[in-house]
């Protein structure tokens, strides 16, 4: 029997091959790890996600082992080959037991179960995409997940269909050894290996916005103390979720080896409260969400629509080792989705990719020889064609790293895929002993919870890769968006394009011999993509193209329904017969009339009313009595918002303030 298949992937048809010693097994009980485990042709046992283990056996022992474990009454599990690209030994493709499915928008419900039945499919859960589907195979289905699919792409009635891989990630940094005035990549002052044009301009930038409360970052990574000083305040912490542990503490774990978010958090958001460091955004909120770096492409779906459906812009520090990974067709119609109707306002989530540090393309699929270091492994040969899907698409800012000379980072990927680049350390990306030239990042960092780099200090002026340089730009589209909401996501990746310095590099790369540090007749390189990022630049950019749109910041929604009406008190849990109708005073304070139209007043469970055409006077009081919303005497909070998204007043109030049931608390 041919161990050749295709696995078809993001419109790639990729020709795959058995991997002569591994396979996965899905495992949800401990009795069945434990005996897999022990035996004794099993010689390497690691969870790669949930229930889903990489097994490591003889070559010879392989089809064996997986019909035996199949079959026993003590460990009866579902295990599946695990596939490489045909000659290409280094990249990995581990199935789970689920596919995606899209069908046709002219397939009819009873035609779908229909082809689930003669397919021997499960529903899991349907995706927002319509007629996309989480689907298990049986063992009725009497094949595994990649023949399933193969099976099922010929049918007329499909868009797609793909096995639901494992995406395992790696950080975008490699760690060094083990505040405003060291962050030289938000204001140089020139030195030692450091140039004064290095930075970003973060000062000037900062004397038109800091960044605003109601424009959200989401950075999503391994884990984030969520405790640091720098990483809280009034109104910081936004939706919270943690996908590793599912619930809503999304804290690093020492025993993970959880220590990236946290760093990569304080240079995008870190707020400015006089001691320690501060982001490049630092009055922007922060939506800290935690998962593994691994994960299939359901989980992956969830997290991105978790994310960037509620925040602004999407910090993505983690991407593939040089290897074959496109995205599913799933995952790339979903981030073109997001980039273009994402957001809270629905126009647009800005998703900021790093591009890696293995000095390796972002995509070639001519590839038939590259060098590059895996953290683990060392000196790996990859074969075959390459391609990083998550930073190679189209709609995502996919960021490289520059150094405090202005010069290629060694380490960083490149290729045309690279929309711009941000400064960051520096390092040979073979061999770490050789030094380079370049300083490297001051940030926040774990002390209490996860590992940290600087031991017994709560930040670090260790940290580095693209890692760094991807939040650095997550931060300065968020001041873009603090300038003007409503500006879309083409409107920010244009802004910060304009706004770029064109720093050049006519020296070699140390290991590839490449020269790419210049700029072809469209202004396109492809180690700084357009150029190295200026946060002063975009934000004077910012505000020319609202003069253009004739507008002013002034004119801004924003800016002129923000503080308009003020929430100044409120019935708390009245009793007897008006039980459950509390009561909320809304004064405009300012000197217009305003219109709240299609605005909306929740509490802190998210219950809601919504104001139709209610007229406020200057000065004017509104008695409101909610119909959804409740106000518990054991404290609680409301929130006034604008159609559009835009909070205009927010108040709480603690069990203290409201002992007295029915009793008005002022604010």
């Amino acid at each position: 029997m041919s161990s050749t298949n295709s696995l078809y992937r993001g419109g790639h048809q990729i020709t795959i091959e058995r991997a002569s010693e591994f396979f996965t097994a899905i495992l949800p009980e401990a009795h069945q790890r434990e005996a897999l485990q022990k035996h004794q042709a099993v010689h390497e046992f690691k969870r790669v996600f949930q229930h889903v283990y990489k097994v490591r056996t003889y070559d010879d022992k392989r089809d064996e082992l997986m019909a035996q474990i199949r079959t026993n009454e003590q460990v009866p599990c579902i295990c599946h080959h695990a596939y490489h690209p045909a000659g290409d030994h280094n990249t990995r493709y581990y199935l789970t037991d689920t596919i995606v499915v899209c069908f046709k928008d002219a397939v009819s419900t009873r035609n779908i179960e229909r082809l689930l039945a003669a397919h021997g499919l499960v529903l899991i859960k349907s995706f927002s995409q319509k007629n996309t589907y989480l689907l298990r195979v049986t063992a009725s289905a009497g094949k595994n997940p990649v023949k399933v699919c193969a099976v099922m792409h010929e049918l007329p009635e499909l868009v797609f269909a793909e096995p639901n891989l494992v995406n395992r990630f790696q950080p975008m940094y490699t760690p060094n050894d083990t505040l405003f005035s060291q962050q030289w990549h938000l204001d140089s002052r020139g030195g030692i290996e450091l140039l004064k044009a290095a930075d970003v301009d973060a000062p000037k930038a900062w004397e038109i916005s800091r960044g605003d409360r109601e424009i959200i970052v989401a950075v999503l990574d391994d884990g984030f103390d969520i405790t640091h000083p720098d990483l809280r305040g009034d109104g910081k912490i936004v939706g919270p979720r943690d996908f590793a542990d599912d619930d809503f503490f999304p804290l690093p774990v020492r025993t993970a080896e959880n220590y990236h978010g946290t760093p990569c958090a304080g240079v995008a958001i870190a707020e400015e409260n006089g001691t320690g460091v501060v982001g490049m955004a630092p009055r922007c909120r922060f939506m800290p969400v935690r998962f593994n770096l691994n994960a299939d492409d359901s989980l992956l779906y969830d997290i991105f629509e978790y994310a960037g459906r509620q925040a602004d812009v999407l910090s993505c520090s983690w991407g593939p080792v040089p290897a074959f990974a496109p995205l599913s067709s799933l995952l790339y119609r979903q981030l073109s989705e997001l980039a273009a109707t994402g957001g809270p306002r629905g126009n647009g989530a800005i998703i900021c990719f790093a591009a890696g540090n293995y000095n390796a393309p972002i995509q070639d699929l001519e590839n038939t020889r590259f060098e590059w270091r895996h953290p683990r492994r060392g000196i790996i040969n990859a074969t075959g064609p390459i391609i990083n899907g998550h930073a190679a698409h189209p709609d995502v800012i996919c960021v490289s790293a520059s150094t405090s000379q202005n010069r290629k980072a060694a380490y960083s990927n490149w290729g045309k895929e690279i929309t711009v680049a941000a400064p960051s350390n520096n390092w040979h990306p073979l061999d770490r002993q050789v030094r380079l030239p370049g300083r490297s990042i001051w940030t926040t960092d774990n002390e209490v919870y996860g590992l940290g780099y600087e031991p017994g200090s709560r930040y670090t002026g260790n940290f580095g890769g693209t890692s760094s340089s991807a939040p650095l730009v997550a931060g300065i589209a968020a001041l873009i968006r603090s300038v003007y909401p409503s500006f879309t996501t083409a409107q920010v990746r244009d802004i910060l394009i304009a706004g770029t310095d064109k720093i050049e590099d006519g020296q070699a790369d140390p290991v590839l011999n490449l020269r790419k540090g210049n700029y072809d007749a469209a202004g396109h390189s492809e180690w700084f993509g357009y150029g190295k990022v200026n946060a002063h630049k975009a934000l004077v950019k910012a505000k020319q193209l609202l003069l253009e749109m004739g507008q002013t910041e002034e004119d801004t929604p924003a800016t002129m329904e923000r503080g308009s009406i003020k929430m100044i008190a409120a019935m708390i849990n009245p009793k007897g017969s008006e039980r459950g109708a509390e009561q909320v005073l809304l004064l405009n304070i300012s000197d217009k009339d305003v219109l709240m139209n299609e605005w909306i007043l929740k509490d802190k469970n998210d219950r809601r009313d919504r104001f139709i055409n209610i007229n406020l006077a200057p000065g004017q009081i509104l008695n409101y009595t909610l119909t959804n919303p409740r106000l518990s005497n054991n404290g609680g909070q409301l929130r006034l918002e604008t159609g559009e998204g835009f909070v205009v007043d927010e108040v709480t109030y603690t069990k203290d303030e409201a002992k007295r049931e029915g009793w008005w608390v002022t604010f």
